[in-house]
């Protein structure tokens, strides 16, 4: 749900903001993220309380900094840090410190493959439930050791939170790698930034690696006891072999400063590899970071050593075109949403009207602040495989909405709309849902649509006695665009008369139902059974 900013609670204990973060798990992630939802808390959380069949548990625990999971999955469990002011859900259940209090410890030995190999013996499904996490056997470490571990644990917190400040869809949002890194040409900024990022996943397989090492320790396993929890749960990756090569380049990139870390690599076993394996892995190199296949599932599959893929990634230069198209895609929605929050309505026309510059004029002067020149404006699209132009009208809005489909069973949550009036693109506008409110429908009705119809009537008149193969076709078109927003302001019309009147904290489903039942969407975001809830939703 969008809502806001303002209004989300930074210290609920002082502020009582309505709204509060919320852990609801979400897939597979280790160390840090998926920190995406917020709830209503507003007056206690009164009308959550008030929902029939809801139960409020655990209060004494709300709001304290712990660890949180997502219990499901074909991965098993994975547990992330879980910061103050947060509350928990089942999906995203709350571990809290009791006796022993050092959480950071903690999530590393959740996180470690012992801890998963205990738990899968204890519940081989796919769904970790909170009696298993229960009946974990857990050993005090040494303090030399705990400190050590907690070290490699926070690390990895913070590699996590370094790389989630490029990605628009975390609350660690900062900014896009495209304006984010130096180079002529935008391809190199994304090469630069998808190095740095594989250096980073890097480091924290490694770190991973160390800690399931100590984990051994500190449970006093056999080597023989090792091995069989390696079989069953696979070797970590970052205890693989190495290329000499690659190894020495990674530690003159990484500049690693924990002494501990150092040994490990130096001491990984020398690895050589034919010239084929090492194409064919190249070659697949176009899927990386897309779907499932992150780092560490790349490496599990190909049974390497994640410093070797970085090494020949950075080799290869070889940039994935979905990732490369996600970038770029993150990039043009920060964008937008920056331009439409400083227009005063929070609605532009993709199509120019008398003092109201078309979006693409707008998103290019934003690019100029952003420090882009015009060729490396131009480039964008490249990295989109179609001009920007196309992108905007066609694909942009159903591309963003595909990409913050982040919980299956919930509505995709698009922040930005894209209205049109129809396939002849009468009157095509993005609106943010910020600004979005009953008064937006008069001011699209009396402003833009009749600035839009006045305009393509006077291009009529312009197009009288011109008889060129373009003006025919001009001529053809306009009648049917002139239509279209006829049959437009007849829906926006209707929404007036049945009361629509959007509010902020409704959410995305509910405030955006009424307008793709009218079909005044670009493209769907809800599907049927969403459709008819949102309609129907007495909220």
């Amino acid at each position: 749900m969008e809502v806001d900013i303002n209004s989300i609670s930074e210290d609920y204990r002082i502020d009582k903001r309505k709204w509060v973060y919320y852990a609801k798990g979400g897939p597979y992630e280790k160390w840090y993220g998926n920190n995406w939802t917020i709830i209503n808390w507003g007056n206690f959380g009164q009308e959550i309380r008030n929902f029939p069949g809801s139960a409020v548990r655990n209060e004494k625990y709300h709001f304290l900094e712990g660890i949180t999971y997502t219990a499901s999955g074909s991965k098993g469990a994975s547990f992330r840090y879980l910061p103050k002011n947060y509350l928990t859900d089942a999906g995203g259940s709350g571990i809290f410190p009791n006796a022993y209090k050092n959480i950071y410890y903690s999530i590393a030995f959740f996180n470690s493959i012992l801890s998963n190999y205990i738990a899968d013996c204890l519940n081989p499904t796919v769904n970790i439930n909170q009696g298993d996490i229960w009946r974990i056997p857990f050993v005090i470490p040494s303090k030399e050791i705990e400190d050590l571990i907690s070290e490699l644990s926070i690390a990895n917190i913070s590699f996590k939170k370094q790389l989630n400040a490029y990605k628009l869809i975390e609350t660690d949002f900062e900014n896009s790698p495209v304006v984010s890194f130096s180079s002529t040409n935008l391809r190199d900024r994304i090469l630069t930034f998808l190095d740095y990022e594989n250096s980073e996943i890097t480091q924290i397989l490694l770190n991973e690696a160390l800690i399931n090492r100590l984990i051994f320790g500190v449970y006093g396993l056999s080597e023989e006891d090792r091995k069989q929890v390696e079989v069953k749960m696979g070797k970590p990756v970052g205890e693989l072999p190495v290329i000499q090569e690659a190894r020495k380049s990674y530690l003159e990139e990484a500049k690693i400063d924990n002494q501990e870390v150092l040994e490990f690599i130096h001491a990984l076993d020398i690895a050589v590899f034919e010239e084929e394996k090492i194409k064919n892995i190249k070659s697949e190199f176009v899927g990386l970071h897309q779907s499932n296949n992150d780092l560490e599932e790349f490496c599990i599959r190909h049974k390497v050593n994640p410093i070797n893929v970085w090494y020949w990634f950075r080799e290869s230069k070889i940039l994935p075109p979905g990732r490369v198209h996600e970038i770029a895609l993150e990039f043009i929605a920060d964008a937008c949403r920056t331009i439409l929050m400083e227009d005063e309505d929070g609605i532009i026309p993709l199509v120019g009207l008398p003092g109201e510059p078309r979006l693409l004029d707008r998103l290019e002067q934003h690019c100029y602040k952003q420090g882009l020149n015009s060729a490396q404006f131009m480039q964008l699209d490249g990295l989109l495989s179609r001009p920007l132009n196309e992108y905007l009208e066609h694909h942009f809005f159903k591309n963003l909405s595909d990409h913050l489909n982040l919980f299956m069973y919930l509505p995709k949550t698009p922040f930005i709309w894209h209205l049109s009036s129809g396939e002849y693109q009468g009157f095509e506008a993005y609106i943010i849902i910020y600004k979005w409110t009953r008064d937006s429908l008069y001011k699209l009705k009396t402003h833009y649509l009749s600035k839009r119809q006045e305009s393509l009537e006077f291009r009529l008149i312009q197009l009288k006695d011109t008889d060129t193969a373009q003006a025919q076709l001009e001529k053809e078109l306009i009648p049917l665009q002139l239509q279209e927003i006829s049959n437009f302001t007849e829906k926006i019309d209707e929404l007036i008369a049945e009361g629509y009147d959007p509010k902020l904290d409704d959410g995305v489903g509910k405030n955006i139902a009424p307008l793709q039942q009218k079909g005044l969407l670009r493209c769907e975001v809800l599907n049927a059974k969403q459709l008819e809830k949102y309609l129907n939703a007495d909220w």
